[in-house]
C-alpha cells in the first residue's frame, strides 16, 4: 500500500475512533501488497462478524448490510457513473519532474 495521503477524505469517514483506527492499520499497511491488505481487512472483519454473531443468520444479515453499504460508499463516492472511471477525489501531492538533458550533437553516445 501507498503512504498516508493527509488529503485522502477517508481519513474524515465515520466515527473517530473508527477513523483512528484506520489511520493506524492504514500506517501498519504502508509498504504491503494490496492482496496482503486486502487479506488481514478481511480476516478482521470476518473476526469481528464471527465473535459478535451468535448465529449463522446474524452473521449473514451482517456480511450483507455491511458489504452493501460499503458497495455503494466506494462506488459512488470513489468512480464516476458515466465515465466508470476512478474519481480523483483528492489532489495527488506527487509530482514528477523530468531532468534537464543537455545534448551535444557533435558527440556520438
Amino acid at each position: 500500500m501507498q503512504q498516508h495521503n493527509p488529503k485522502d477524505p477517508m481519513n474524515a469517514s465515520g466515527p473517530e475512533r473508527g477513523r483512528q483506527l484506520f489511520q493506524e492499520f492504514s500506517r501498519v499497511a504502508t509498504g504491503h501488497d494490496q492482496h496482503v491488505v486486502t487479506d488481514a481487512a478481511i480476516n478482521m472483519l470476518v473476526n469481528s462478524i464471527r465473535q459478535s454473531c451468535a448465529t449463522r443468520q446474524e452473521a449473514e444479515r451482517a456480511y450483507d448490510e455491511i458489504f452493501g453499504r460499503t458497495k455503494g460508499l466506494l462506488l459512488d463516492q470513489h468512480y464516476d457513473p458515466v465515465t466508470n472511471r476512478r474519481r480523483n477525489v483528492f489532489p495527488f501531492t506527487q509530482h514528477v519532474h523530468a531532468e534537464l538533458v543537455h545534448w551535444d550533437p557533435t558527440k556520438n553516445t
